[in-house]
């Protein structure tokens, strides 16, 4: 079970007993209640955030439209990585779909450990990297796949999504109006 973020960095590559006690020294436990904005448009993501309960989405404004852009379940990060990366503003939202168990850390000592510590700033390329491959792959699932595709495709990644998630932010993640998500979902969808 990940219940730490030196158990989430672990991972992706095996860390120091002084490594993990460091990051770890950086953590804090945040209970926070549904629908609490962690970062606004416009600001600088400065937190990276483990959930160890709890969800969450990504999202921005088109036409007066929220769209949502990610999602994020139980043991997974929370962050605008973009903006952590480039210190600059934030074009998305996150906001809690539950009331969540996070783990916080502060993507300035995050980065500060990294001079330290070679094998923590390993992890983070290595993660780095998965961000950007993700990014690619939902960039290419508009391009090459149907909404149907886009749709059974995130069923597979969050099979319990539909319990945890309203449809109409399903509906925008896949990038149809909630007219069409029912219709795609009226059609049989087995796994």
């Amino acid at each position: 079970m990940i219940d730490s973020f030196s158990a989430y960095l672990g991972k992706y590559g095996t860390l120091s007993e002084s490594a993990k006690s460091r990051i770890d020294a950086i953590s804090n436990s945040v209970q926070l209640p549904k629908n609490e904005i962690v970062l606004r448009q416009g600001e600088r993501c400065r937190s990276i955030f483990l959930i160890t309960s709890g969800s969450a989405r990504m999202y921005y404004y088109h036409e007066g439209n929220e769209v949502t852009n990610q999602f994020f379940f139980d043991h997974e990060v929370i962050a605008d990585m973009q903006s952590c990366y480039a210190k600059k503003r934030s074009f998305f939202n996150i906001q809690l779909l539950e009331a969540s168990n996070l783990i916080e850390i502060k993507y300035s000592e995050l980065e500060h450990l990294y001079g330290h510590y070679h094998e923590i700033e390993k992890i983070g390329r290595l993660i780095a990297i998965e961000c950007f491959l993700e990014e690619s792959d939902r960039n290419r699932s508009f391009q090459m796949y149907t909404a149907r595709q886009r749709y059974e495709q995130l069923l597979k990644k969050y099979p319990d999504i539909l319990n945890r998630v309203n449809l109409g932010h399903i509906a925008s993640y896949i990038g149809v109006t909630q007219i069409q998500l029912s219709r795609i979902r009226s059609q049989q969808v087995s796994f």
